[in-house]
């Protein structure tokens, strides 16, 4: 097992949970691109506009780590489950989702099992597919919280 691409694979899930942009900035190449849990493809700007608007959204958020495989000398899968408590205003119109923050409701989730795949370029990530369950992401989060989307044209 290749613990330092293992390492380097959970760098930006640990980063989150620690709530630190500037760390997970510093584990992610310039180019980073996320796919997945987002409408459209994140950039690396954009990945850390997303997590920042989880940890104002969701204090406790935990991604909960359930296997980890490596797949290549560039490529780990790690097997999640989010679980977190909605204390903050969730506002992803910062995304592009035309809906309105969403008030804190103090509801607890967890979200189905996800499958990150981490490529990993010169010691740093440099993409993330996410493979959302039906209900997770963040269409999937927003059904939780009762938001319905407007049809999109």
């Amino acid at each position: 097992m290749d613990t330092k691409l293992i390492q380097t694979a959970l760098a930006p899930l640990a980063s989150w949970e620690a709530r630190d942009l500037g760390l997970t900035a510093s584990v992610l190449t310039e180019d980073f691109v996320l796919t997945g849990p987002a409408p459209e493809p994140l950039n690396k700007e954009a990945w850390l506009g997303f997590q920042a608007i989880h940890n104002a959204a969701f204090a406790d958020w935990k991604f909960n780590v359930k296997t980890v495989e490596v797949q290549s000398d560039d490529m780990v899968k790690v097997t999640i489950q989010i679980t977190a408590t909605h204390t903050g205003a969730y506002d992803v119109a910062k995304l592009g989702v035309p809906v309105p923050a969403i008030a804190p409701t103090g509801k607890q989730r967890t979200w189905p099992v996800e499958y990150f795949f981490l490529t990993l370029m010169d010691g740093k990530v440099s993409r993330v597919d996410v493979h959302n369950a039906p209900d997770g992401g963040v269409i999937g989060t927003l059904a939780w919280l009762g938001v319905q989307l407007p049809e999109m044209a």
